[in-house]
Order: C-alpha cells, then structure tokens, then sequence
C-alpha cells in the first residue's frame, strides 16, 4: 500500500474503528516480497514484551528491519528508539499516535505488545490497510473484540499472527508433529495437567522519569496512571492470570488432544492482593477428542512458586512433562514392551534415561494396597525428522515464523483463526469464575469464524 493510499485509508478510518471493508477472498498469503528483501517492521509498545522484541527477539531476525517505535509513554519510546540507534545502528523513528506512524512510514508489518484492551482496533485497522500483524497474546480482554480480529484475517487475507509462543517452539512442536501425530507414541491422550504458579502478582510503581500527564493517558483509554502500568490487573484493560498465564498452557491443552472443550468449570478468587481480576483460579476443562473423552486441569496460583510451570499431558500408552523451562520428561508405561519403543530410540527421537527391563507389582506394607511398576524415564534426544527446527528462543522463533511469512517463505504457525478458539475456551473460564464458579456448556458453532 502507498503513502498516498494509506492515508486515503486513514481518513476514512474512525480513529477507534474498525476501517474500510475490503472484500478479499479468505487466502491467508503474504505481501509479495522478494525472498531476499527486509521487511520494514514497527513496534508498538515499549515496555517489558516490546523492550523483549525490540532488543532480544528483531536484532535475532536477518531479515527484520526495525524503522519505528509507538508508545503512549515519551520516554520509553525516545529511551527505545536511542538505545536501538546505538546499539545497531540505522534509523527509528517514535510516535505517540499508531495511526500517525501508519501513515507516515512504509511499513510491511507491524508488531504490537500493547494492552489488551487496545489489541482489535490498531489490529484490524492495520489489516484493512494491507498491513500484517503480529499481536502478542491474548488477543483482547473480551471475546467480541478477538471475533472481529479472526474475521477481519478471514475477511481480509492478511496475516495475523497471535503471539502465543508455544507454537513455535521446536520442543512443543516436535511432540506434536512427530510423536503425537506422527508415531501416536502415547496411545489416546486422557488428561492434560497444568499450571503456572508464581509467589506474586507482578505489578509496576509508576517511575518518575515517564513524567505521565493524566490527560493524556485519558485520551487513550486509561483512567489512572496505574492503570498505564498494571493494566493487567483491570478487567476492562485485560485478562488477569488466566489470560496472561492460563491461555499459553490451556491453548497447548488444545492443541495436543486435537480438540476445545465442549464442558468448562472454573472458579477463582481474589485471595491475597484485593485486585480485580482473580489471583488464584482453577478449571477442569472436558473434551470430546478423535479418540475418546479427555479432561484437562489447570490452576494459577500466585503466592507460592512451588511446584512451577509445566504441562503435563498422560495418555493409555506413555506420558510426558513439558515445559518452556527444564522440567521436560517423557515416560513409557510399564506394561508397554520396551522393544515397542526401541525404534523411537533407533529413529533418534528418544535417549533412554533409565532402562529397566523387567518390572513386578509390589506390596506396600501390609496394607494391602499394590503399587504398580514405575514409568520408564526417556527424554528427546534430537528433532529428528522435523522438516523445520529453528533453534532459537522461542519468542524470536515465533517472530521469526512471521517475519519469514511476510516474506513468503513460511506458513504461520499460529493465525487469529486458530488463536480465536482457545480464546473461546478463556473466556468461558471468565465467565465461570464471575458467576461464582460453575459448570458452562460450549456449543461447538461458538468456536467457528
């Protein structure tokens, strides 16, 4: 799109609105580049996940080409655009306003790490200009908002990337292209486990050096300095735990069992800091998967760390733990014969951690109760047959996937379409914990674009 027609689309596009209609076909393609062109990438949002992309994630992307920063906050744009100058040179400009950097600089894509809340109007505004998205997780704080954001990718056929990290890791996406799909290792899924427990809710004291005028963060939706700094913890802002926790695990849940929960119960609460959103939840999700009825269970806790951050997935034949963090394992059931699993270890895929050929029930004490035979303990040995394997951090891998998808030398790996139905299941754990918690019923035309 030209300067001359973007601005054509500015004026025509309310300053909160969803822009102009285009009624392109639905055909998720990118902008047609040169396979050895940069692509000219904005970042909006400057703070801790756009500082991440800014600095740790674009510097990592050969063909990324950072041109300008936006954020509401003058000095971690100006601190944003100084520091990248020096530190690798080139030109950024900051702006304050979103859609004076949309007409003022030729952008082939632009990526957000702004507040919830603000996510469908800069998202879909910059669809209907021609401009790929990537939009950091979750797509909005309500599920109107990421609907219109999945229609406008479908309406508009221009990618829309949903920044759940996961799905580009070569971990996560090497159990599930190659031992869930591909050699159904663990038999039928039954349960996915997780959670993600922290000793605090993270909350930010406004620094002095920001200088905020009221006023002016009014004008773009806030209705107090804290709320520019701890918008998460607001339910008209943000998502709270579930949303900025729960959706990276529960959207895995979905992705591994190949399903979305048809049953959701959910409750939470507000136990240890008097915030809006609840501190503490939990939710058993049922599903209805290709292969028979599975159930999920995840919680957040947030005054204690135990226990820590994973996934945990268990299935008729084997099971596993994983994690973006160390606690990566994977376990054969003992009734399985080892031979089944030795052409895992052949083909490269597993390194046997603990080899123990034989194994007999046990007596506990004299109780009665039997215990049965441990799980044999295995962990991924290489990616090995893996057409794609990025080995990179997987926030620069998820970035990187995009990048190269504007390009066109990728396929995204995680569009709004698919984004929107764990969206789907995220809200309806909202819902639940709001009522009171209960037991809510998803009809699956709920989760279709």
């Amino acid at each position: 799109m030209t300067n001359s027609n973007r601005r054509d689309f500015l004026k025509t596009s309310a300053i909160f609105g969803t822009g102009l209609m285009i009624g392109n076909p639905f055909s998720i393609t990118a902008n047609p580049l040169k396979a050895a062109d940069k692509i000219n990438i904005a970042v909006v949002g400057c703070g801790g996940r756009g500082g991440g992309m800014i600095f740790s994630n674009i510097p990592k992307i050969p063909s990324a080409n950072l041109v300008a920063v936006c954020d509401i906050v003058e000095s971690r744009r100006e601190r944003a655009k100084n520091n990248f100058e020096q530190q690798y040179g080139g030109k950024v400009n900051a702006y304050e306003d979103f859609y004076e950097m949309m007409e003022k600089e030729k952008l082939d894509a632009i990526a957000m790490a702004t507040p919830d809340f603000w996510h469908m109007r800069h998202a879909v505004d910059a669809l209907e200009a021609g401009i790929p998205v990537y939009c950091e997780k979750a797509m909005s704080n309500n599920i109107a908002d990421a609907r219109k954001m999945a229609e406008a990718q479908k309406r508009t056929g221009v990618l829309l990337q949903i920044g759940r990290q996961r799905r580009s890791n070569d971990r996560y996406r090497f159990t599930k292209e190659i031992l869930l799909e591909q050699e159904q290792m663990f038999g039928r899924l039954t349960h996915a486990i997780g959670q993600w427990n922290r000793s605090r809710i993270w909350t930010q004291r406004p620094s002095k050096r920001d200088n905020l005028d009221l006023a002016t963060v009014q004008k773009y939706g806030f209705e107090t300095i804290d709320q520019v700094y701890n918008w998460r913890n607001y339910t008209k802002l943000g998502g709270g735990v579930v949303s900025d926790l729960g959706s990276h695990q529960i959207d895995i849940f979905n992705w591994f069992v190949d399903s979305f929960p048809k049953t959701v119960y959910a409750t939470g609460n507000n136990s240890y800091f008097g915030l809006e959103q609840a501190d503490t939840m939990a939710t058993i999700l049922e599903y209805d998967t290709p292969k028979g009825p599975a159930i999920g269970i995840y919680e957040n806790i947030s005054n204690s760390r135990a226990i820590g951050v994973y996934e945990r997935f268990i299935g008729d034949d084997g099971a596993f733990v994983i994690s973006e963090g160390k606690d990566n394992q994977i376990y054969r059931e003992s009734r399985v014969p080892s031979k089944r699993w030795q052409k895992y270890i052949d083909a490269g895929y597993l390194a046997n951690l603990a080899d123990m050929a034989e194994y007999k029930e046990k007596e506990s004490g004299d109780s009665g109760i039997k215990e049965t035979a441990p799980q044999i303990s295995y962990d991924i040995k290489d990616m090995a047959g893996m057409d794609k394997v990025y080995n990179m951090n997987s926030h620069t891998a998820h970035l990187y996937n995009f990048v190269e998808s504007v390009r066109g030398e990728e396929t995204l790996n995680y569009d709004a379409i698919e984004s929107y139905k764990s969206e789907v299941c995220i809200y309806k754990i909202h819902e639940a914990i709001n009522a009171g918690g209960g037991r809510i019923e998803i009809d699956p035309s709920e989760y279709e674009v």
